[in-house]
């Protein structure tokens, strides 16, 4: 209830609030009390609505103002509304006292009886935006729930690593840091990977290592052989033995991945930038 637009809304539902009862009701009901003849109904009841609405108009500027300078707790916004309310009655009674005739009541009277008729006349608007503010507060909040957990979800994704098979479908997805290298067998591919135990362990997928080498690039996954390709987040060491380049893998168990003469540079070049 402290942005501009909702602030109009307020304005908005009161006014209409206000006049709607009004309406529905004969004017000599909403001034009972008062000593008002018949032809200053209109008038008066144009200056009520009118002066009324100045005040609120003046009391919510205020608050605005107060508002952005340093937010209010409930308890300072519900003293404030009451009041606002206060305020109200109080401009509406020095109205009511100063055409009152004859001055035959006195002011704390129509004081009294003008609270009655601005609480019957505002508390059904007052309702009505409370409800409103607070149904759209709901919606803001459940609107930020979802967007923290589409992003949770997409941060989620972020790390997984999925493996279709050859017509597309998806068959695994694994989190990047538990896959360890993929080994091809003619048309199947042996996804190795760390369990919850940590423990090696594969699954048979069918589909091939170069269709895979297209399907998963820029995730960290490098063609070091003809039938290996390698996770280079988990690589720990480069090992040049007299047959060659061997990747080692970051396993409590000891995993060596041989690099192949045609992949030599790339990977070279790979782990060296």
């Amino acid at each position: 209830m402290t942005e501009k637009l909702d602030i109009v809304r307020f304005f908005f539902i009161v006014l209409l609030g206000a006049i709607g009862l009004i309406l529905v009701y004969r004017p000599q009901v909403v001034l009972r009390g008062l000593i008002i003849n018949s032809n200053q109904s209109l008038i008066y009841i144009i200056s009520l609505i009118i002066l009324g609405f100045i005040t609120l108009i003046i009391s919510r500027v205020l608050f605005y103002k107060a508002y952005k300078r340093k937010p209010l707790t409930f308890k300072n916004f519900c003293i404030w509304i009451v009041l606002e309310i206060f305020s109200i009655i109080l401009v509406l009674s020095v109205l009511a006292w100063s055409i009152n005739e004859p001055n035959t009541r006195s002011f704390y009277t129509i004081l009294e009886r003008t609270a009655l008729s601005v609480f019957s006349v505002l508390f059904i608007p007052y309702l009505v935006s409370w409800l409103y503010f607070s149904l759209k507060e709901k919606e803001n909040e459940l609107k930020e729930v979802l967007a923290e957990s589409a992003d949770s979800v997409i941060e989620e994704k972020k790390g997984l690593i999925n493996f279709s098979d050859e017509k597309g479908i998806l068959r695994m997805s694994l989190r990047q840091e538990d896959l360890l290298y993929l080994k091809s067998a003619d048309n199947y591919v042996y996804i190795y990977y760390l369990n919850n135990k940590k423990e090696i362990v594969n699954y048979l997928l069918r589909n091939t290592l170069k269709n895979i080498e297209e399907q998963s690039s820029n995730m960290g996954l490098i063609r070091c052989h003809r039938f290996y390709m390698v996770n280079s987040n988990n690589v720990k060491l480069l090992r040049k033995t007299k047959d060659g380049l061997l990747l080692e893998l970051d396993t409590d168990i000891l995993c060596e991945i041989p690099v192949s003469k045609t992949y030599l540079s790339a990977v070279s070049d790979f782990f060296s930038n």
